[in-house]
């Protein structure tokens, strides 16, 4: 099979794999469609840590084509989807109800093989079966919805808030959609990127903000004085991040959702979270999730077809990080050669 193979940093190629063979409790999936998240730029430009050499990718879909001797609940020809993440159920988090936090954490396309590749196994208790009537683009947005629900979750979104999203990629559109489900009378959208604000009007955002040339804060305290009740920061942008403190009111809540550089630091002064009263989070990977975002998507209370700017052929993966970034690029779609 084919596979996109990641040996280090800004060294990826497309070679020929042995198709895995699936061990009595896993499912081998034929892939059919792989998103592209920041965190495989992350890995690609040396900005996040991963297991090399290893094929990348985690967002995706596809059909059951063999599954192990002790698999009960699918059959080849399933459509599927996964949780990526493998954990110990062992470990004190495990325990403790907290496995996205697990010890012994194993991510597709980070520490183990992933799904930009013609096939995957995952076990049984990763994989999800999805509509009928989803494609397959589509279902490979079930683990970033099921990351930015557990970043939902995580800020506590009370009926009538104000929630500022900053950075509107396909996370931060996944996440406004997400706050207005949660029942946010106002969801305003910081973002410099026009295609990208767009979207984020057509997702449900109430007001949209270009930082490049507005003043955020001010736009912000024009729609309510006091400030956002939760703000999410989803670019990863450290500058940003530091700004967030000036945006949430009193009492308020910020989520740091975006991938961060590894080594970044942000400046913040104590004393103003100590009088505000403010709580910094942080949101990683998702927890327990997954059936929330496959049933999200089955009922399309979440819409993600508009979100896809670019498909790509695996053949062309390399393609992906030319594009990653652009003003012109959304949500990049990886294809499997047929």
């Amino acid at each position: 099979m084919k596979a996109a193979v990641l040996y280090k940093p800004g060294d990826i190629k497309i070679q020929e794999l042995d198709i895995p063979k699936p061990d009595k409790k896993d499912v081998l999936i034929k892939v059919k469609a792989c998103g592209v998240c920041g965190t495989d730029n992350a890995l690609y430009h040396g900005e996040y840590p991963g297991n090399y050499p290893v094929v990348v990718g985690h967002e995706f879909s596809g059909d059951v084509v063999e599954i192990g001797a002790e698999v009960t609940k699918f059959t080849p020809g399933d459509r599927v989807t996964a949780d990526p993440n493998k954990v110990c159920h062992t470990c004190d988090y495990c325990r403790a109800g907290y496995e996205h936090l697990c010890e012994h954490l194993s991510s597709m396309g980070v520490h183990i093989h992933g799904a930009d590749a013609e096939y995957c196994v995952m076990p049984e208790s990763n994989v999800y079966r999805i509509s009928d009537a989803l494609a397959y683009e589509e279902a490979a947005f079930c683990e970033p919805l099921a990351c930015a629900i557990h970043g939902t979750d995580l800020a506590h979104i009370k009926v009538g808030d104000t929630v500022l999203v900053i950075g509107a990629g396909g996370m931060g559109n996944l996440i406004t959609q997400c706050a207005v489900h949660s029942g946010a009378a106002r969801v305003i959208v910081s973002e410099p990127i026009a295609l990208r604000r767009e979207r984020a009007i057509e997702n449900g955002a109430t007001h949209v903000i270009d930082p490049l040339h507005q003043d955020l804060e001010r736009e912000l305290k024009n729609i309510k004085r006091i400030g956002a009740d939760i703000v999410f920061e989803v670019a990863g942008n450290l500058n940003a991040q530091k700004q967030c403190i000036s945006l949430v009111r009193k009492g308020g809540t910020i989520v740091f959702f975006g991938c961060s550089p590894q080594n970044g630091l942000v400046e913040v002064n104590p004393f103003i979270i100590n009088e505000h009263e403010l709580k910094i989070c942080g949101s990683f990977n998702n927890q327990f999730a997954t059936a929330r975002a496959v049933e999200m998507l089955g009922s399309r209370k979440i819409r993600v077809d508009n979100l896809i700017s670019h498909r790509i052929v695996l053949n062309d993966y390399l393609e992906v990080f030319k594009l990653f970034g652009g003003r012109e690029t959304l949500k990049l779609m990886v294809i499997m050669n047929e």
